[in-house]
């Protein structure tokens, strides 16, 4: 079994007894995107398997033999994709992603929308991100939050589960279905295009 491979980008670090921060203690193999490595050994006493990135927040000195350093200078990808890359280029084909959040707003934005174009999940102190094509069901606690991004203005929906529904939903622009509270613990959702979906974490779930 190739086991749960988890990227922890440079944002904010997750918080401690939350899932993100379980998911990440618990991975099998951590790869870190270039300064979140230390920031990684600081917050747990190991070092992540792998620090990939231009490296241009980090000091190579302190990083000990056992981590893998892998720099990849080009500017065309963020360390984030660069992170995904490497993870499929070995075989590890859905790692998790948190960390991806906070810090700038700029590169949250940038990390969510690369996330959804690499089909990957993203997990915050706060909920998870979950790009989505075709159909899910998603479990939910009744009034947790959801909120749908779609890119593409031609994108078509369907719901159940949600106190509005996504049926007639014409995507004009990127807010138009955020801020909707599933109304049963299962939210059944389709897309004919790839959309990226937020599901707020609650106690109850």
């Amino acid at each position: 079994m190739e086991g749960r491979t988890v990227i922890l980008a440079h944002g904010d670090f997750p918080a401690p007894g939350g899932a993100a921060r379980r998911v990440l203690e618990t991975a099998d193999r951590v790869i870190a995107c270039d300064g979140a490595g230390p920031d990684f050994f600081r917050a747990t006493g190991r070092w992540p398997a792998v620090i990939i990135g231009d490296l241009d927040s980090i000091d190579l000195a302190v990083i000990p033999p056992s981590t893998s350093v892998v720099r990849i200078a080009e500017q065309d990808t963020n360390d984030l994709e660069k992170a995904v890359r490497y993870c499929r280029e070995h075989g590890w084909r859905s790692p998790v992603i948190v960390g991806a959040t906070g810090r700038r707003e700029d590169h949250t934005l940038g990390n969510l929308f690369r996330a959804l174009a690499l089909d990957c999940e993203v997990l915050t102190d706060h909920g998870t991100f979950l790009p989505v094509e075709g159909a899910v069901e998603l479990a939910a606690a009744v009034g947790a939050a959801v909120s749908i991004f779609a890119p593409d203005p031609a994108t078509r929906m369907t719901s159940e589960g949600l106190e509005w529904p996504l049926d007639a939903v014409e995507f004009r622009n990127l807010h138009c279905a955020t801020l909707n509270r599933a109304c049963s613990p299962r939210v059944r959702l389709t897309a004919d295009r790839r959309v990226l979906v937020f599901l707020q974490r609650t106690e109850s779930i």
